[in-house]
């Protein structure tokens, strides 16, 4: 399986980092449970993670992950253009963008199916950096690694 370097996050992968964090900071011993219902989910994909859909929703191309630069790409309301111009990663979703972020080192999955993940020390430190970065004016699209919080 191919994974998305963490050069190309952008706001999907960096904002799922919070809310894993989150998860981490507000479970027990470490360890958090991911909400399906907060998750977006391709059924295509991944059927048996999927959360109930409402009738006649289901997944649409535009829910793709938006990579690094998506939100400055001109073209960026046409999915098929976003995605050749390498912004928007085809059918991606979130549970695809958990796979990115282990690969990265930043989280553990322990179970998919129950939704058990839980931080790495790296995951940690990045989750700290995207904290600062926020709290100085910025956001997730914005973030990147090398960003530098604003100084008062």
């Amino acid at each position: 399986m191919k994974t998305t370097p963490v050069a190309s996050f952008g706001k999907d992968h960096w904002s799922l980092l919070a809310y894993v964090e989150n998860c981490c900071v507000n479970g027990k011993d470490g360890f958090g449970r991911l909400d399906r219902t907060r998750l977006r989910c391709n059924p295509d994909k991944h059927p048996l993670l999927a959360a109930a859909l409402s009738p006649g929703s289901g997944w649409k191309l535009e829910y793709s992950t938006r990579l690094k630069g998506f939100f400055q790409f001109e073209d960026r309301t046409d999915p098929e253009k976003a995605i050749a111009a390498g912004h928007l990663l085809r059918d991606h979703d979130d549970w695809d963008s958990l796979d990115d972020l282990q690969a990265a080192g930043l989280i553990d999955i322990h179970s998919l199916v129950n939704g058990v993940i839980r931080m790495t020390k790296e995951g940690i430190s990045v989750a700290a950096k995207i904290r600062a970065h926020k709290s100085a004016g910025g956001n997730f699209a914005n973030f990147s690694l090398s960003t530098v919080p604003l100084q008062a």
